[in-house]
C-alpha cells in the first residue's frame, strides 16, 4: 500500500498555438477518437510539427513504458485527429547541442553543449563523473531545450543513481541539485496537462542500511531551474503480530553468521513453526531466510527473497496466519506453501 501526495503548483498551459514534435521514429497513428482501439485515420512522420488542440480527461495509459494521455492535434495539412502525447514533445526555437564525450580507456565523462556556435562545457573530465543523457526538451516551454542527466556510480553497484538538469536563459546554463537514489531506473511520464514528469526512487539502500518502510517515489517536474516535487509515493507499513527485522541484527551487535528464529504456531495445530533469518551486511537486509512448517522447511527463497522484514499477519489464508515482507507485500498459504 502506498500513501500519494500531491503537491498542486502546477502553472495554467494554454496549447492553443503551441507546437510539438513527433518523437516516435517508427511514426505516430492518429484515431479518430481517444481509445487504442479507435480507427486509425493517418499517421504522424518522426520530428513532424502539430499542435495539440484539447487535452482528454480520460485514464492514463501506457505504451512503451511510458505513461501518458490522449491528445487531440492539427497537423500542418489540416488533419486533426487523437494521438499519444508520451511521444510527442514541445518544438524549442532555439537549437542546443548536447554532446558527451569519454576518453580512451576511462569512465568518467565530459558534457558539452553548443548554441550559436560557442561551446560551453557542462561537466569535466576534472569532475570525474559518470553519467547518461536521458533526454533533451525543453522543459519549461522558453524556446530552450533541456538536458536530463542520470548519474550513477561509474560501473559500480553501491549507490543508487540520481538525476540533474541543464538549463540555458537565453546567456547562461544553470545547473541544478541531484535528485534521487534510484536503482530501478528513471521513469518518464506525462500528467494530464502534458507536463513532463521525472519518476525518482529514493531507496534506502546500501551498506548497513536498515531502514525499513522509507522509500518515497517522487515525481519531479521542472520549474523555475529547479526539479520541483509534484507527486510522493510513500511507504505504508502493514502492522504484523511479530516480525523480524534487519535493524534488529543491528540492536544486537550480532556477527553476520548470527540467526534469529521466530517461534509461531501458523496453523494453529499445536506445533510451533519457525521463521529463521541471518543478516547481510553489505546491503542492510536479512539473508538466508527460511520457514519451517511443521517440521518441514519450505521453498520459499523465490517468494521472500531478502527483504528487510517479515512478519506474521493476524489474517489468514486456508487457516494459515498470513505473512507480511518489507512494508506491505502479503504472502497466502495456497495449501502447499506461500505464494
Amino acid at each position: 500500500m502506498k500513501i500519494i501526495i500531491i503537491i498542486l503548483f502546477f502553472s495554467v498551459t494554454s496549447f492553443g498555438q503551441k507546437s510539438y514534435i513527433v518523437t516516435a521514429k517508427s511514426g505516430l497513428i492518429i484515431r479518430n477518437k481517444p481509445d487504442i482501439n479507435a480507427s486509425k485515420i493517418g499517421k504522424l512522420n518522426f520530428e513532424e510539427n502539430v499542435f495539440i488542440t484539447k487535452i482528454t480527461t480520460g485514464a492514463a495509459f501506457t505504451a512503451e513504458n511510458i505513461n501518458g494521455y490522449w491528445v487531440k492535434i492539427k497537423a500542418k495539412n489540416g488533419k486533426e485527429g487523437y494521438v499519444f502525447n508520451g511521444f510527442l514533445k514541445p518544438f524549442a526555437k532555439h537549437s542546443i547541442i548536447y554532446s558527451t564525450h569519454r576518453r580512451d580507456n576511462g569512465s568518467h565523462q565530459e558534457l558539452k553543449a553548443t548554441i550559436n556556435n560557442k561551446e560551453t562545457v557542462l561537466i569535466s573530465f576534472k569532475d570525474q563523473r559518470c553519467f547518461d543523457i536521458l533526454e533533451i526538451q525543453d522543459y519549461n516551454n522558453d524556446g530552450y531545450e533541456e538536458v536530463l542527466i542520470e548519474t550513477n556510480a561509474c560501473g559500480g553497484n553501491c549507490c543508487g543513481n540520481s538525476v540533474l538538469v541543464f538549463s540555458y536563459d537565453g546567456n547562461t546554463f544553470i545547473e541544478t541539485e541531484e535528485v534521487g537514489y534510484d536503482f530501478d531506473g528513471i521513469d518518464l511520464h506525462y500528467d494530464r496537462n502534458n507536463v513532463r514528469l521525472i519518476v525518482v526512487d529514493d531507496q534506502n539502500i546500501g551498506a548497513g542500511n536498515t531502514t525499513l518502510c522509507g522509500d518515497e517515489k517522487k515525481a519531479y517536474i521542472f520549474e523555475n531551474n529547479k526539479l520541483e516535487v509534484a507527486r510522493i509515493e510513500a511507504d505504508n507499513m502493514i502492522t504484523a503480530i511479530t516480525e523480524v527485522r534487519s535493524s534488529d541484527f543491528i540492536k544486537l551487535e550480532s556477527e553476520i553468521t548470527t540467526k534469529i528464529t521466530i517461534n509461531y504456531d501458523l496453523d494453529n495445530n499445536g506445533i510451533d513453526d519457525k521463521i529463521i533469518a541471518s543478516y547481510w551486511e553489505r546491503w542492510g537486509i536479512l539473508h538466508n531466510c527460511k520457514i519451517i512448517f511443521n517440521n518441514e522447511t519450505l521453498d520459499i527463497e523465490a517468494a521472500i527473497g531478502s527483504p528487510k522484514r517479515i512478519g506474521i499477519l493476524e489474517s489468514k489464508t486456508n487457516n494459515v496466519n498470513d505473512l507480511v515482507i518489507e512494508c506491505d507485500t502479503i504472502l497466502k498459504w495456497n495449501g502447499t506453501t506461500y505464494k
